[in-house]
C-alpha cells in the first residue's frame, strides 16, 4: 500500500495560517480601495461549461489551459481559467434589473493549466473589476 504525498498538486500551494493573514490583509485592502470607488462585490461558480470558454477565447484556452471533464450528467464543464465570460453571462442574465453603469467586482482564484514557473503557479488569485 503506498501512501498518501503531503505535497500539494503541482502548481498549486497550501496557505498556512501566516501565509492566510498576508493573502487576507491584500484582499482587504483590495476590497477597500474598490469599493470606495462604488464597486459591489459578486460571485461565481467555479465550474461553467467549457463551450464559454472556446467561444470566449478560443481554442487555445480552452483545449490547452483549462482543466476540464465530463460531469455525471454528461455535460463537458471547466474549471474556471477567467471571469470574463462568468460576469458576462451574469450580467447578461439580468441586464433588465442592473443599474448601469454596473461597476462590480470579485476576487476569485483560477486555474490554468500551464507549466509552473517561477512565481507563477496554476492556481492563481486575482481582483477582477468590471464596468458594465
Amino acid at each position: 500500500m503506498s501512501s498518501l504525498s503531503s505535497q500539494p498538486y503541482k502548481g498549486t500551494r497550501d496557505y498556512y495560517p501566516e501565509d492566510k493573514r498576508v493573502q487576507n490583509y491584500i484582499f482587504n485592502t483590495w476590497r477597500r480601495v474598490v469599493e470606495l470607488h462604488g464597486y459591489e462585490e459578486y460571485g461565481a461558480p467555479m465550474l461553467e461549461p467549457l463551450d464559454v470558454y472556446t467561444a470566449k477565447s478560443g481554442q487555445e484556452l480552452a483545449s490547452e489551459q483549462t482543466y476540464a471533464f465530463t460531469d455525471r450528467g454528461g455535460r463537458i464543464v471547466a474549471i474556471r481559467p477567467e471571469m470574463t465570460p462568468s460576469i458576462s453571462r451574469m450580467v447578461a442574465a439580468r441586464r433588465q434589473e442592473l443599474g448601469y453603469p454596473a461597476r462590480l467586482f470579485s476576487i476569485a482564484n483560477f486555474m490554468r493549466y500551464e507549466r509552473p514557473q517561477r512565481g507563477r503557479e496554476r492556481e492563481f488569485w486575482q481582483l477582477n473589476c468590471s464596468l458594465s
